[in-house]
């Protein structure tokens, strides 16, 4: 069982993870208007980051709320 503190830490991390996922959103959408493209290597590395922010959170919503059959 986890202690409040650990819970709230937590929950910023989700928020700060949630917000950089926001940014590369904005990032994203910038660089695939770009005259390269999607063919621009920063596209891909936007997507390999917002790739493991999306498992970040994932990640810590699991340990928020474990799949617990009763």
């Amino acid at each position: 069982m986890m202690v409040s503190g650990e819970v709230g830490n937590l929950q910023m991390q989700l928020q700060k993870l949630r917000k950089q996922q926001t940014d590369l959103d904005s990032q994203l959408d910038t660089v695939s208007r770009s005259k390269a493209g999607a063919l621009n290597m920063d596209f891909f590395r936007i997507k390999k980051q917002k790739q493991e922010v999306r498992d970040q959170l994932v990640k810590i919503n699991a340990m928020l709320r474990p799949d617990i059959i009763a």
